[in-house]
């Protein structure tokens, strides 16, 4: 089951950058720096692998990445 705010499509774009974090009345008590999806993606790139969300806005998201073998 997905639940959450879900991201945009600009969100959806941006969300693996550096430092991006998605600012709205919804994520204003959510703290964080915007580094962790950012270093995930480095280290899933770096062995080669793949990390991607599929997020519908007021539905959710779902995070996934691939590793080759």
């Amino acid at each position: 089951m997905v639940s959450g705010i879900g991201l945009s499509v600009g969100d959806k774009q941006r969300v693996f950058d550096r430092y991006y974090r998605v600012e709205s009345n919804q994520t204003q008590h959510i703290a964080g720096f915007g580094i962790g999806l950012y270093l995930s993606a480095e280290i899933i790139r770096g062995h080669y692998g793949e990390i991607w969300v599929e997020s519908e806005v007021g539905k959710g998201s779902t995070f996934y990445f691939s590793l080759p073998l």
